[in-house]
């Protein structure tokens, strides 16, 4: 794409074809013109403001979200049927103590005590129960959705009004299904690029990432036929950030679970049931999670030291580690293959964030405990940053 010229370039290029066009000379020009030219050369920088704008538009990889006017989610629902998906809610089962014939409400309004792992939390019955008076069960899903109101079991909530013959507080039984977070636009972008360049092949690599995008919560799987075994398929999945057990990618095991259930079977029940068949017949499945490789770095005498640079240059580490990621070959574009990571990328990392008149005098990678240079990610392998030493 053209580079826009400044309003200056534009002005500057309107005077001097006006001169020419007009035979004025520079005194003439300067009254009869100044303000005319001032207006034009505006207006034609928005006009190429504008085709920039609908030129970024036109593709997956540049367009803008819809909430900043741009065509994202259009291209996703063109390609996935689909917007990004939202946050989801929690359900859980939890055990109270009431009369025979005591009713449970439709909608009846419970709320999370503070010892609980989602304190203060609201959630709701979404139909009605007549308790037996033995060993009751009711099942609770949660106002909001995202992680922030996941229930543990034996997490206690209190109904929030008197309910004849029933005991206030009640008790998390079991998690059935589990909130997630609003799926990330970085991963909702690359699921659409995938969409656009990854072709279905009857289960080769790429078909098990394309039917991976089904599971919300997962960021990428690795696909690999199993050492030793031809006929086993290893699908290592890494969940996203949000979604992850412990931040770094780790999925939950509902997260693997489902994975498997939509390699093995199209979500879309709008289709009809013998097209919906996915795993090939001869392959046995193995749907496990990704691991983690600690990354560990030492900034060493920073000039200007400050707990916002700190939070600058860990921010940063994390976003360029999160992009180093094992090459699938037939799944990955080879353009795209980033799969090795050097400790002079990362010290840019670093100095890139920084005002030009500071600096750094070393600095150290160190990956599972070894220092050096350059380490290269393959299999299951995902690094992530586990110390951030400033000296």
């Amino acid at each position: 794409m053209n580079s826009i010229p400044t309003i200056n370039n534009i002005y500057s290029a309107l005077e001097k074809d006006l001169k020419s066009k007009l035979n004025l000379d520079d005194d003439q020009l300067r009254k009869a013109l100044s303000a005319m030219t001032s207006v034009f050369s505006a207006q034609l920088k928005l006009l190429y403001l504008h085709n920039e704008d609908v030129m970024r538009n036109l593709y997956p990889d540049t367009a803008d979200t819809a909430e900043n006017g741009g065509q994202l989610e259009r291209l996703g629902r063109i390609r996935l049927n689909r917007n990004p998906r939202p946050a989801t809610a929690g359900v859980y089962t939890v055990s109270l103590v009431g009369e025979e014939n005591a009713v449970i409400r439709a909608n009846l309004t419970f709320k999370a005590n503070e010892n609980s792992n989602a304190p203060s939390f609201l959630f709701v019955t979404d139909n009605e129960t007549i308790l037996t008076g033995s060993n009751d069960m009711i099942q609770i899903r949660s106002f909001e959705g995202g992680n922030a109101s996941l229930l543990n079991v034996g997490d206690e909530l209190t109904i929030t009004e008197p309910v004849i013959g029933v005991e206030q507080v009640v008790v998390v039984e079991s998690v059935d299904e589990q909130p997630k977070e609003a799926e990330p636009i970085s991963d909702y972008r690359q699921t659409v690029l995938d969409a656009f360049q990854l072709e279905p092949q009857g289960g080769a690599r790429t078909d098990y990432r394309l039917w991976a995008a089904d599971v919300q919560g997962v960021r990428r799987v690795y696909p690999y036929v199993k050492n030793g075994d031809s006929g086993t398929v290893q699908v290592f999945v890494e969940a996203a950030e949000g979604d992850s057990t412990d931040g770094n990618g780790t999925p939950s095991q509902a997260i693997l679970d489902e994975v498997a259930e939509v390699i093995e079977f199209d979500p879309d029940d709008t289709r009809p049931t013998n097209e919906r068949g996915r795993r090939p017949i001869q392959a046995i499945l193995e749907v496990l999670p990704i691991d983690l490789v600690p990354v560990d770095v030492t900034v060493t005498g920073l000039d200007t030291d400050t707990t916002a640079i700190r939070q600058s240059i860990e921010s940063n580490l994390k976003i360029y580690l999160s992009t180093v990621r094992p090459f699938i070959s037939g799944a990955d574009l080879p353009q795209n293959q980033n799969d090795v990571l050097y400790a002079a990328r990362l010290s840019a990392v670093v100095t890139d964030i920084l005002d030009s008149g500071n600096f750094f005098t070393d600095f150290t990678l160190e990956v599972n405990g070894v220092a050096g240079t350059s380490f290269k990610f393959t299999g299951s392998n995902i690094p992530y940053l586990r110390n951030l030493i400033f000296d």
